[in-house]
C-alpha cells in the first residue's frame, strides 16, 4: 500500500553506484493499543548491491498505551534498525508477505517500511516501569500505590 511518502529509486535501478539518503517523517498507525501522537522519525542509505537494494538505517518513533500489568498511562520509544536486501528483479515484490513488499514499481514506500520496522521492533508488553506491582486480582486496587486488604 503506497500510504504517500514514497521515495522513486530509478536512480539506483540504473545500474550505477549510487547512494541516496532518505530522511523523512512519517505516520505509524495505532496498533493493539499503542499509538504514536507524532510521526516517526526516518533515516535510510539506499544502495544498489548485486541487483539488490541494500536498505540501512533507523526508524525513530514516540509512543503511547497503557502499562499491562497497572493500567496506568505511558509513553516510551520505539527505536528500529533497518539492515535489508530487497529483491529488485521482476516479480520479486508481487508476493505482499514477502521481504521486498514495500517495493511499489520503482518506488520504495518509506511508510509501509516504517510501519513495518516500529511494528516489529515494539516489546511483546509494555510496563511502566520494571517494579510495577500490577493490580489486585480480587479487588482491581493498584498495588503500587500501596497493599490492599486482599495483599
Amino acid at each position: 500500500m503506497v500510504r504517500g511518502h514514497s521515495v522513486d529509486i530509478t536512480g539506483l535501478l540504473s545500474g550505477s553506484h549510487q547512494v541516496m539518503q532518505v530522511e523523512d517523517e512519517v505516520p505509524i498507525d495505532s496498533f493493539d493499543g499503542i499509538v504514536f501522537g507524532r510521526p516517526a522519525r526516518v533515516r535510510l542509505r539506499l544502495r544498489p548491491a548485486d541487483g539488490d537494494l541494500e536498505v540501512q538505517g533507523s526508524v525513530d518513533a514516540h509512543a503511547a498505551g497503557v502499562c499491562d500489568a497497572c493500567l496506568a498511562p505511558i509513553e516510551f520509544d520505539v527505536q528500529g534498525n533497518v539492515d535489508e536486501r530487497l529483491d529488485l528483479s521482476p516479480g520479486g515484490s508481487a508476493d505482499p508477505f514477502g521481504d521486498s513488499n514495500v517495493l511499489v514499481g520503482d518506488r520504495l514506500d518509506v511508510a509501509d517500511l516504517a510501519q513495518q520496522v516500529v511494528l516489529s521492533a515494539l516489546p511483546m508488553g509494555v510496563r511502566c516501569s520494571t517494579e510495577c506491582k500490577g493490580l489486585c486480582p480480587a479487588c482491581g486496587a493498584d498495588l503500587n500505590a500501596g497493599a490492599c486488604s486482599h495483599t
